[in-house]
C-alpha cells in the first residue's frame, strides 16, 4: 500500500492518561492518609465509619477495587493495538509474516487490512466503515462495566443508606414503648431515654457511612472512566485519521486503466444520453407532423360536410 498519508498520523499512547488516573489515586491515597491514625495529625474517622457496618462496606470497597483495576485496563489495552497498527505500518515483509497476533479489538480491522494488502488495493469505504463500527462497538461494550461498577457503588451507598434509617427507625420505636412500660421517677426517665438512644444513633452512623463510602468509590471509578474513555476516544481518532488515508475507491495498482476505463464510460453514457435526446426529438417531430395531417384531414372533411348542407339547403 502507499503509505504517504499512513505515516502522517501519529498515534497518542495512553500513557498520559494512565498517568493521570494514577495521579488520582495518589491524592485520594492522600487524602485517606491524612484522615487515618498514622497522620500527623491522628484521627479514627474512616475506621468509625468502616466499623458502622462491615459487612457492606467491605463491600463497597471491594466493588471499589474492582472498579480501579478495570479502568486501568480499559486504558492499558490501547497500547498493544497501537503497537500493532505501528507495526503494520512500518514492516517492509510483502507478506506481512513477522507481524505480532492482532489484539481482540482490532481483530477485525486486521483481517480486512491484511486481505486488502494481500490484493494489492486499498480499503473501499464500506471496509473502512465496517472498521470504525467494529471497533466502537467494541469501546462501547467495554465502558458499559465500568458504567455499572459507579451506578453499583451508588446503589450500595443508597442501600446503606435506608439501612441503616430502618434499624434507626425500629430502635427509636423499641426505645419509646420501653419509656411508655416503665415507671418511675422523670429523672430515670432522662436517664434511660439517653442510654437507649446509643443503638438510633448507631443506625444514622451505619447510614451515613455507607454513603460517604458508596458516593466516595463513585466519584474515583468516574473519573477513571472518564480518563479510559478519552484515551480509547483518542485512539479512535487518530486511526479514523490513519484509515482515511488508506481508503480510496480506485485499487491502487491499476489506476491508469480503470481511470481509462473510467473515462470510456462516461463517453459511452454521453453518446447514448444524446443518442436518447435525438430519438425523443425526431419522436416530437413526428407526433408534429402526424397531428398536423390529422387536423388538415378534419379541416376537408368540414368542408365536404359543408358543401354537402349547402347542395341539400338548394334542393329544398
Amino acid at each position: 500500500m502507499a503509505r504517504s498519508l499512513e505515516r502522517s498520523v501519529k498515534f497518542t499512547r495512553p500513557g498520559r492518561y494512565i498517568l493521570n488516573m494514577l495521579l488520582f489515586l495518589l491524592a485520594v491515597g492522600a487524602v485517606v492518609y491524612y484522615l487515618s491514625p498514622l497522620s500527623p495529625q491522628p484521627t479514627t474517622l474512616l475506621i468509625d465509619a468502616f466499623n458502622a457496618n462491615p459487612a457492606l462496606n467491605g463491600l463497597i470497597l471491594g466493588v471499589l477495587a474492582i472498579g480501579v483495576i478495570y479502568n486501568l485496563r480499559q486504558a492499558g489495552v490501547i497500547s498493544p493495538s497501537v503497537r500493532w497498527v505501528e507495526a503494520f505500518r512500518e514492516t517492509v515483509d510483502p507478506g506481512r509474516s513477522r507481524l505480532p497476533r492482532a489484539p481482540g479489538m482490532i481483530n477485525a480491522m486486521a483481517k480486512l487490512l491484511l486481505d486488502a494488502d494481500a490484493r494489492g488495493g486499498r480499503l473501499s469505504p464500506e471496509s473502512t466503515r465496517a472498521i470504525l463500527d467494529s471497533i466502537g462497538t467494541r469501546m462501547d461494550e467495554g465502558r458499559e462495566m465500568g458504567r455499572y461498577l459507579m451506578n453499583l457503588l451508588v446503589f450500595l451507598g443508597l442501600l446503606g443508606t435506608f439501612w441503616g434509617l430502618l434499624e434507626t427507625v425500629n430502635a427509636v420505636a423499641e426505645t419509646i414503648n420501653g419509656l411508655a412500660g416503665a415507671g418511675g421517677a422523670a429523672e430515670d426517665a432522662v436517664s434511660q431515654l439517653i442510654a437507649n438512644l446509643r443503638e438510633p444513633l448507631s443506625g444514622m452512623g451505619t447510614a451515613f457511612s455507607s454513603s460517604l463510602f458508596g458516593l466516595g468509590g463513585s466519584l474515583v471509578v468516574g473519573f477513571l472512566d472518564l480518563q479510559a474513555g478519552q484515551a480509547q476516544n483518542r485512539f479512535y481518532t487518530d486511526l479514523e485519521d490513519w484509515l482515511a488515508g488508506m481508503t480510496e475507491t480506485i485499487r491502487a495498482g491499476g489506476g491508469d486503466k480503470e481511470k481509462a476505463r473510467y473515462a470510456a464510460d462516461e463517453t459511452d453514457l454521453a453518446a447514448a444520453v444524446q443518442a436518447l435526446e435525438a430519438a425523443l426529438a425526431a419522436n416530437t417531430e413526428t407526433q408534429i407532423k402526424a397531428q398536423a395531417g390529422q387536423a388538415a384531414e378534419l379541416k376537408d372533411e368540414i368542408r365536404a360536410l359543408n358543401r354537402t348542407l349547402v347542395r341539400i339547403g338548394d334542393g329544398d
